[in-house]
């Protein structure tokens, strides 16, 4: 059976000849396996493979994995907090066709450039903005949301108004119950991320998957932070306890993990 081809993102951009953009400055750039990176203030923001299939980053295929642990519905509507080229809303979009995504990015060019760049799915399915990432969640309606995916980045780092207290609670309070919500966490050995806290005191509980010497502090990388908001406010109210259920096949996460290319842990104890 022959393989679908697909065209490399963003012919007419020239290559390694970084660009003005509202928070910096951008460039793309080509990999020999038909991958092209964009970089944004010299530091890797998204890949743009070609096929929505690929996740080159391995944070991204820990997403994948949650999203597909947590069988999501059918008619899922995800906020993404940190657009960049789009490439997680993409994947998503593509494998849950019936799926609607709101992406939203602080950087004011990037939402112009991407949608010229390569095949993303149009409005309403997939609509882009600029916004900041607080602000986002905070005028969302109680229970409005299935997902929120946070993937915000200055440099390397979290913003820090964005790994709050005040920030995971508008995510629970924005989803609906059973809801989930899945954050990409900057480590580094020696510093303390203050996310694993706040969603647990919002959420009650949640699951960490990375690289076992990051999950364990003694290497720089990422973490993939789960939480499920529990099914049962539905009956209690929004005044209710946060719970204590994941909400998560976390033995399918394991499956996962056990094959994935680098040597992969899940953590329902990840204190950051």
């Amino acid at each position: 059976m022959s393989r679908r081809k697909f065209a490399r993102p963003a012919p007419d951009v020239r290559r390694g000849v970084p660009f003005t953009i509202a928070t910096g400055a951008a460039e793309l750039r080509d990999e020999p396996d038909g991958t092209t990176f964009l970089w944004v203030n010299d530091v890797p923001s998204s890949p743009l493979h070609p096929d929505p299939e690929v996740l080159d980053f391995e944070y991204m295929r820990h997403l994948s994995a949650a999203v597909a642990a947590w069988s999501p519905p059918a008619r899922m509507l995800a906020l993404h907090v940190g657009a960049a080229a789009c490439t997680f809303p993409r994947h998503l979009a593509h494998r849950y066709p019936d799926s609607g995504h709101i992406a939203v990015d602080i950087d004011a060019t990037l939402p112009e450039l991407v949608r010229t760049w390569w095949d993303l799915p149009r409005s309403p399915r997939l609509r882009i903005r600029e916004q900041d990432g607080l602000a986002a969640l905070e005028s969302r309606r109680d229970r409005s949301l299935d997902l929120v995916v946070r993937d915000a980045f200055a440099g390397d780092t979290t913003p820090a108004h964005l790994a709050t207290p005040e920030w995971w609670g508008h995510a629970r309070r924005a989803l609906r119950p059973g809801g989930l919500v899945l954050a990409n966490v900057g480590t580094r050995p020696g510093a303390v991320s203050p996310d694993a806290a706040a969603a647990r005191a919002a959420f009650g509980a949640a699951v960490a998957i990375g690289e076992h010497a990051v999950l364990r502090g003694k290497r720089r990388g990422n973490v993939v932070l789960a939480a499920v908001r529990p099914a049962d406010d539905a009956a209690a109210g929004d005044d209710a306890g946060a719970g204590t259920a994941t909400g998560l096949d976390v033995d399918a996460l394991r499956r996962y993990a056990s094959s994935a290319p680098l040597p992969t842990g899940v953590d329902p104890n990840w204190r950051g």
